[in-house]
């Protein structure tokens, strides 16, 4: 398990890190920008237009800053099953695909607010895809935050439970993609239902990211207190 304790000096990023996620949040408000610009009759709620890009941003945190420890060849490919398993269940239920569709085949939608654009959508006989940017890179982070989770949760007796934390975290996002299917029920849905939906993806989504990155750095988990506990004299 990598732990460490956390300092005030861990959560202040340097300079070089505060110049280039000022250079991405420029780059994003142009892109928005000049989405609102350039198409005919764009999104004007300021939350569709905006949180595709809290997905994207910490997703890329997660990549960039998540390592795990590989320790050995078995561990890492058991783990890499687990997370694989993870991610093909959260793209169900998140509709990135399904079975069954209406045959029209493969397309790309490009007429969307960044972060929704450009999706690719394929809809065959017997399986349907829809690859929205932001989504995938939410769950490619989360899927990804498993894995680190479940190689870390592997070694020893102890290391073996499965954490309180990452539990709640790795179900969390599978609740509420199949509540969201729930509020997207019907022919129509009203721009209110939508924001409620993805308002409610997104504070999962980075509840599950805080809480999986805090098993993996700072072991807040059943497990961290059973150890804490064997360990104390």
């Amino acid at each position: 398990m990598s732990t460490t304790t956390a300092t005030f000096r861990d959560v202040i990023p340097d300079t070089r890190s505060l110049v280039t996620w000022a250079a991405v949040l420029n780059a994003e408000f142009i892109l928005i920008l000049g989405y609102v610009v350039n198409t005919s009759q764009p999104a004007t709620d300021p939350f569709l237009l905006l949180f595709p890009f809290i997905w994207l941003n910490v997703a890329g945190l997660v990549v960039l800053r998540v390592r795990p420890e590989l320790t050995s060849r078995r561990r890492t490919l058991g783990s890499a099953v687990v997370a694989l398993g993870y991610l093909l269940v959260l793209g169900y239920v998140g509709g990135v695909y399904g079975t069954g569709g209406q045959g029209t085949g493969l397309r790309l939608v490009t007429q969307a607010p960044p972060g929704f654009s450009p999706t690719v959508v394929f809809s065959g006989a017997t399986l349907s895809v829809v690859l929205i940017p932001w989504k995938i890179a939410g769950y490619l982070a989360l899927s990804y935050l498993v894995f680190v989770t479940a190689v870390d949760a592997s070694g020893g007796a102890v290391g073996g439970i499965v954490g309180l934390f990452s539990c709640v975290s790795c179900v969390l996002p599978i609740i509420a993609s199949i509540l969201g299917g729930f509020v997207g029920v019907g022919a129509t849905l009203s721009q209110a239902a939508l924001s409620q939906s993805y308002g409610l993806s997104t504070v999962v989504f980075i509840t599950s990211v805080g809480l999986l990155y805090g098993v993996h750095r700072f072991d807040v988990t059943l497990v961290g207190r059973l150890r804490t506990l064997v360990d104390r004299p």
